[in-house]
């Protein structure tokens, strides 16, 4: 049959958000977006998403796919991650 001992000591990260979580799984994470034009920003997921509006069961790569930069209108770069700044 299959051998599994290639994933020995390989655990999953539950820790770690990942793009398909929705925003309610993952709202007291940050959402950190940095844009070219020099404008960061790092905020709750939750209190981001509460205050456009926007659904709780909208997944975060959807959630980072409609984003624009409020200064020059182009797309940021923008992740979600369970600390404000680093990592």
């Amino acid at each position: 049959m299959f051998s599994l001992a290639h994933k020995r000591g390989m655990a999953a990260n539950y820790n770690r958000p990942k793009p398909v979580d929705p925003i309610w799984y993952r709202q007291s994470c940050y959402l950190r977006i940095h844009c070219a034009c020099g404008r960061h920003v790092a905020v709750p997921l939750g209190e981001f998403a509460r205050s456009r509006r926007i659904s709780f069961d909208t997944r975060i790569y959807e959630l980072i796919a409609r984003l624009r930069c409020s200064q020059c209108r182009r797309k940021p770069h923008a992740d979600v991650t369970r600390y404000r700044a680093g990592n």
